[in-house]
């Protein structure tokens, strides 16, 4: 069994697996290690918007997804999926038409080769409450350069939701989307535990939890 939660930078995703992780006794795939050098090098060039690293961090995003699953076999839970990545070099790739073509298509050959999850969970958030996460949890690279960044965050979140369930239909992935806007890591918590027993997820022996 494969649970992936996604969504927007700082919608609470990440606090969110860890919590899954713990509470159903599953090891978790987390997006990047912190002390990942490249990808925190090329996503600060990136924030820096310093020239031709978008394509370059697109392709680190894929291909280190790629490796880092075939780490885990059985039941385990995924800090943003491979479909969310596509995402994000439609937004860094859009001024680049050819080098966007040539990434989708090795964006579709990786897809062909990862194991798809049994639900992903989407966390929604809207413009006024994401900005308010960003500040509040202190990432130096996003504070710094976010009025420089406004426009990027603000595109990219507009049509966030919708593109990944998007993706979802296209490879046939069950999802399920929780408005996070109003409620507390407690319930989002509660609220997605909730949903997995629904889709009957988990065995008995994780009922006791949820």
């Amino acid at each position: 069994m494969k649970i992936s939660v996604g969504g927007m930078i700082a919608s609470g995703k990440s606090t969110l697996v860890k919590r899954l992780g713990d509470a159903l006794n599953m090891p978790v795939m987390e997006e990047f290690e912190k002390d990942d050098e490249v990808f925190n090098t090329l996503l600060k060039w990136l924030y820096e918007q310093k020239d031709n690293v978008e394509m370059l961090l697109q392709i680190y995003f894929i291909h280190n997804h790629w490796l880092n699953q075939q780490k885990y076999e059985n039941n385990f839970i995924v800090d943003r999926d491979l479909v969310e990545h596509w995402l994000f070099a439609q937004h860094n790739l859009k001024s680049m038409p050819t080098i966007m073509n040539m990434y989708n298509g090795v964006f579709h050959a990786y897809m062909n080769q990862v194991k798809q999850p049994d639900l992903y969970i989407v966390l929604d958030v809207d413009w006024e409450h994401f900005k308010e996460r960003v500040m509040n949890r202190g990432r130096s690279q996003e504070i710094e350069n976010f009025d420089k960044n406004k426009d990027y965050f603000y595109n990219l979140l507009k049509d966030y939701t919708t593109k990944v369930v998007a993706q979802c239909a296209v490879y046939n992935i069950p999802y399920v989307i929780i408005n996070t806007n109003n409620l507390t890591e407690d319930e989002v918590f509660d609220v997605t535990l909730k949903t997995i027993k629904e889709h009957k997820l988990v065995s008995f022996n994780y009922e006791h939890q949820i």
